[in-house]
């Protein structure tokens, strides 16, 4: 597998186990009715983002939007489709965005990194 394809199954993951830790030790049927989906996972998904992000830098945004992606697989699986889908949906849309901007930020702390070494 190509190191685009780690970096994918990384996020993927890094998104399902947030997902499930934090579903595991609130108690609570989905990990965003948890105050440390935000105050734990939300931080941890971002600096993963940021991290993917500085050793793969093109197109960054996608290390902020896999992770959510895992977690949205990750609720499918435990919770199946419910009428509040289209909700859930939005929802994962905008809590990625804290990450995209996060890889964004570790794109650029990437590019600076390549252009030394090419100097």
């Amino acid at each position: 597998m190509k190191r685009t394809g780690w970096f994918y199954l990384t996020a993927l993951t890094l998104g399902i186990v947030v997902w499930v830790v934090i579903t595991s030790v609130s108690g609570r049927r989905e990990a965003w009715d948890s105050s440390l989906y935000f105050s734990v996972g939300m931080p941890l998904v971002c600096a993963g983002s940021m991290v993917l992000a500085i050793f793969e830098p093109a197109q960054s945004w996608r290390w902020g939007i896999v992770p959510f992606a895992g977690q949205f697989l990750s609720m499918m699986a435990s919770e199946g489709v419910g009428n509040l889908l289209p909700l859930g949906i939005v929802a994962f849309g905008i809590f990625s965005l804290p990450a995209i901007v996060a890889a964004r930020v570790g794109a650029f702390f990437g590019n600076r990194k390549i252009a030394r070494t090419q100097s």
